[in-house]
């Protein structure tokens, strides 16, 4: 999707605005108030509107302080027709997604997806597909495609995505899609992968399709820790905090309540009322805080940042391991435990997802190559090496394959130019490629000895490309918040091949939930306000409301 037309989509939410405004839902003459009416189609067309594009719930229009509002701005106004709204609100949906529709279809790109799997307080579950990418013009989109009621079938999910993504008609433009870590979920990806590969061929051989999700791991891990001590019994006597499902909450409730402890805050006359939990209890608990301390670290830096790409995650969770490996030795017989079993779910997720992150790292320019040669260093890495030689090989395979892409791209639109003129699409010579001047020869025709003397002065090695150039380039000095999709954008004309790889990988979702609903150890639930719009408007909700979200976001 090019610049212009996120332009465009924006816009015709503006236009939608300034159209109302233009429009006198009645007769306010201060002089004439008998003569003041009240149009019900205009006024429900502007709540619509409103319903759709913000987060306010329906029931806005019935609620009695709302009504006392819109009666003061006008006494003769009857905001409270739910049916019409709802229509007004459906009919904005089905003309956005026209739309949307046709900007998938025109984006010259890849799309990532993510599956969540939401539930609602009277235990349904919905499934909602969101489509993650970097359009034409280097914005950042994450539109919602679809949300459906789960049933208790298997394949119901699968099924879902399926028809989704042929309604939307973008199976050949999937390149890899993030779910939740549930053993439930490896057939549905397997169901899923074997769709697209019928439709587009998958880089690196598939090796990047399934993303398994980082903050589902992260809060295995803390589960774990939690599970060992008697969080209630902590918390509860001293009323430092609860346990909650944001396992970050109950983190700092645990830090406080130990810190609290080791003062002797609780030796006081005023807790003497108070059954404090034993020394034993005191010393696990400040175990597993030192533990969640190691973890709540990394998760910040991946779910609070400004710019949460997936380039952020290796350097991080590499921290994380060594501090897991450090707790797995220790002579602490309660600690080193824990420690192995979290560690080992690491370590499962890490090699799952390690060539995707060394990948990403590689296309930062703060990082490349020396990222690595510093953090075999460090970590003292023995396999270093080999991980570096195969990451440098699929960076390879990649950028070759899109090269390759890109290349077959650009001769279908010269033999479609050169058809449209009436010439001989076959050309007289069809070996040479990206020769400015007719096919292989300039005006006087010998181009081609530019060709032989630069593969002559290269003693028959192939010339350096974009890949190559990148990575000898010197790494930028260090930035803490580092905007890699700006960087890539300003660099996408020195690098019009590397750059698009770098756009697509980019772009992948690393955790299905996002920012503070990261770490939450439960499924998420759905918005109360979003179910009680009733079952035919909700997914129309979800979905425009994330088309204008993102849309409003680069303003």
């Amino acid at each position: 999707m090019s610049g212009e037309q996120a332009n465009e989509l924006a816009l015709d939410t503006e236009a939608r605005v300034h159209s109302l405004d233009n429009e006198n839902f009645g007769d306010t003459d201060e002089n004439v108030g008998e003569n003041l009416v009240f149009d019900e189609a205009k006024a429900s067309q502007a709540l619509a509107l409103w319903i759709c594009t913000a987060d306010v719930p329906l029931r806005i229009i019935e609620d009695p302080l709302f009504l006392r509002f819109v009666h003061s701005v006008n006494p003769f106004a009857k905001p409270g027709n739910v049916k019409l709204v709802k229509a007004e609100c459906l009919k904005i949906f089905k003309e956005e997604r026209v739309k949307i529709k046709q900007a998938l279809a025109d984006f010259n790109g890849q799309i990532s997806l993510s599956v969540d799997v939401l539930k609602s307080s009277v235990c349904s579950e919905y499934m909602c597909l969101t489509a993650h990418f970097v359009d034409d013009g280097w914005e950042v989109k994450k539109w919602v495609l679809g949300v459906c009621r789960v049933w208790e079938e298997e394949d119901d999910v699968s099924k879902m995505i399926l028809k989704c993504l042929t309604d939307w008609k973008i199976e050949n433009k999937i390149f890899a899609i993030t779910m939740k870590n549930d053993s439930d979920y490896v057939a549905t990806v397997k169901i899923i992968k074997d769709h697209v590969q019928e439709k587009k061929k998958l880089q690196l051989k598939g090796q990047l399709f399934h993303v398994y999700c980082c903050a589902d791991m992260l809060c295995a891990i803390v589960l774990d820790a939690l599970a060992e001590i008697k969080v209630n019994e902590v918390l509860d006597h001293v009323a430092c905090g609860r346990p909650t499902s944001l396992w970050h909450l109950t983190y700092q409730a645990l830090k406080d309540a130990s810190e609290l402890y080791s003062m002797g805050e609780f030796s006081r006359d005023e807790y003497h009322v108070i059954e404090i939990p034993p020394a034993d209890v005191w010393s696990k608990a400040e175990a597993v805080v030192k533990l969640l301390g190691s973890i709540y670290n990394v998760a910040k830096s991946l779910f609070e940042t400004k710019y949460p790409t997936v380039n952020n995650y290796l350097h991080n969770l590499q921290e994380l391991q060594a501090s897991l490996i450090h707790e797995s030795m220790s002579s602490d017989s309660f600690i080193k435990p824990i420690a192995e079993k979290m560690l080992q779910k690491f370590d499962k997720y890490w090699n799952d997802m390690f060539l995707l992150l060394a990948l990403t790292t590689l296309l930062d320019p703060r990082f490349k190559k020396k990222y690595f040669e510093f953090s075999s260093l460090k970590y003292e890495n023995s396999d270093s090496k080999l991980q570096v030689t195969a990451v440098l090989d699929a960076i390879q395979t990649l950028y070759d394959e899109y090269a390759t892409t890109i290349d077959e791209n650009e001769k279908s639109m010269s033999k479609s130019s050169a058809l449209s003129a009436g010439e001989d699409s076959d050309g007289p010579c069809p070996k040479f490629r990206r020769v400015e001047e007719g096919c292989g020869s300039s005006k006087d025709g010998f181009d081609w000895v530019k060709e032989y003397e630069q593969f002559t002065q290269s003693k028959g090695r192939r010339p350096k490309s974009e890949l190559d150039f990148y990575l000898e380039e010197p790494v930028i000095p260090w930035i803490e918040d580092f905007d890699i999709i700006s960087w890539w954008r300003t660099s996408s004309s020195k690098y019009p091949i590397l750059s698009s790889v770098a756009r697509d990988l980019l772009a992948i979702p690393i955790s299905v939930a996002t920012s503070y609903d990261a770490y939450d150890t439960t499924a998420r639930k759905v918005d109360w306000n979003i179910i009680s719009a009733g079952r035919d408007l909700m997914g129309a909700l979800m979905c425009t409301r994330s088309w204008n979200q993102s849309n409003s976001d680069k303003d």
